[in-house]
């Protein structure tokens, strides 16, 4: 049973239940008015009779007594009529065939009649003496007809109206079903790529928040839906990635390792042949660390419980520390090597986990590395710009980057295109440690020329700086 139906099954209860109670109010009020008009008719007439009758009884004027009697035998309402004196001797007698005077007896009120006659009897006294007794029935078979009458009608109007708003109620469902109708399209195609068209709602209403609502929870699912499609794709790039890149580096690993443990082959290499082999197994090792650890450091940052274990680092003694590290993998590689510091850089310290500051120096010129031609240079420096900035920088000769790339290269699994020679997560972890020590990562580029790239870092020092 639709949620429509049972409003209109309900509604149409209620309101039945709202006739019915209606019509039996309104008929019982009815009956009670006119049953208390002619409670006080009868007590009228009685009272009259008495007076009447108290006079005539005591002069002894009988005749008199039921001659004026008889005028009431035009009443409709009375049944019977009895007045005897004080020996229960009948003065008078009226009653309709059928009627039994003496079976019968006083009702204690007019709503509490038996049948269709209301019993009165009244003594006749006058200055304290009894001198006779009047017996009244009056009749309210009229009142039954009036008030089965008003029955009648009251149900037939009860009836129409209950039609009536029965069948308003179905009109406005029907109005109200087609907009739950449309809100019921809505949830059943909340998981489907394209809802229903837009129906006129009112946003103020119910319903028109309901569909805002589950408009608005469509657009979520889709975008994490679309979330969820592009992370597996990344997924899958990362690992097509990965075991290609990590592939390249074992395979120049393996062959120079091969040949060097090679008993044939060696006596035939000459000591450059060796150095050459050992320098080319050297840098693919390097290379093969640098990936295994960027993947490691990568899932250690984005965890929730890592946590830096900064520390306080001399800026001199630091950079000579990376040169020293980062010196021999670009000479492996046949490219130009340099290296300069700022005389007054002695009283610099930067404030951070030394590891990870060392992994973003080895990074970048990593990432410089692979994009210089050989023959080409390198530069690792740093710049004094500021009493508290300290720029760190590598600069290459290599092919640049476009202006529209430079803030995608420092997304997980971004290189520069087809022609990425790593699983791009070395920049995005460069950036990551910048997020944690309240610096920036600046990169000028001029394609066919070369890059800088630069980590921008808070620094401390002593007295007498003078920036650059």
């Amino acid at each position: 049973m639709t949620l429509k139906t049972r409003f209109v099954l309900y509604t149409a209860l209620i309101s039945a239940l709202f006739t019915i109670f209606m019509v039996y109010d309104r008929v019982r009020t009815a009956r009670s008015e006119m049953l208390d008009r002619a409670g006080s008719k009868a007590d009228y007439i009685v009272s009259f009779i008495t007076e009447i009758a108290a006079d005539r009884l005591k002069t002894g004027a009988y005749a008199d007594l039921e001659k004026i009697l008889k005028g009431f035998e035009h009443f409709e309402r009375i049944s019977y009529l009895r007045v005897s004196d004080s020996r229960g001797k009948v003065l008078y007698r009226m009653a309709l065939p059928g009627i039994h005077i003496d079976d019968r007896l006083p009702d204690a009120d007019i709503f509490s009649s038996p049948d269709a006659i209301y019993d009165l009897t009244r003594d006749i006294t006058r200055d304290d003496l009894r001198l006779g007794e009047i017996r009244l029935g009056m009749s309210i078979e009229g009142i039954r007809e009036s008030v089965q009458t008003l029955l009648w009608r009251g149900i037939t109007v009860g009836t129409f109206f209950f039609v009536l708003l029965t069948s308003v109620i179905w009109l406005l469902t029907l109005k109200l079903g087609r907009r739950l109708d449309a809100v019921r399209s809505l949830a059943e195609n909340i998981n489907s790529e394209v809802l229903p068209p837009e129906q006129q709602l009112d946003p103020a209403t119910d319903i028109g928040q309901i569909e805002l609502a589950l408009r608005q929870t469509h657009a979520r699912l889709r975008t994490e839906e679309q979330r969820r499609l592009e992370a597996e794709t990344q997924k899958d790039d990362f690992y097509a990635m990965t075991v290609h890149d990590l592939k390249q580096p074992l395979t120049s690993l393996k062959a120079a390792v091969d040949l060097l443990f090679s008993e044939e082959e060696i006596k035939r290499f000459s000591k450059d042949q060796i150095r050459s082999l050992s320098a080319i197994a050297g840098a693919s090792l390097h290379r093969l660390n640098a990936m295994v650890i960027d993947i490691l450091n990568t899932a250690k940052m984005k965890s929730r419980d890592y946590a830096p274990e900064k520390g306080r680092i001399a800026l001199a003694d630091f950079m000579r520390e990376c040169a020293g590290e980062n010196s021999a993998s670009v000479k492996a590689a046949n490219k130009k090597w340099s290296f300069s510091l700022p005389e007054d850089l002695g009283d610099t310290w930067i404030f951070g986990d030394h590891d990870m500051l060392k992994r973003v120096i080895g990074n970048l010129v990593l990432n410089a590395i692979q994009y210089t031609p050989e023959g080409g240079a390198i530069k690792l420096g740093v710049r004094l710009s500021s009493a508290d900035k300290a720029t760190i920088y590598v600069s290459d000769e290599g092919e640049g980057i476009p202006d529209g790339f430079r803030e995608e290269i420092f997304k997980k699994y971004q290189g520069l295109g087809k022609s990425s020679k790593n699983i791009g997560l070395g920049l995005a972890f460069c950036k990551m440690v910048a997020d944690t020590h309240s610096a920036r990562i600046d990169v000028r580029s001029e394609l066919g020329k070369g890059t800088e790239m630069s980590f921008v870092v808070p620094v401390s020092r002593g007295a007498g700086f003078k920036p650059q």
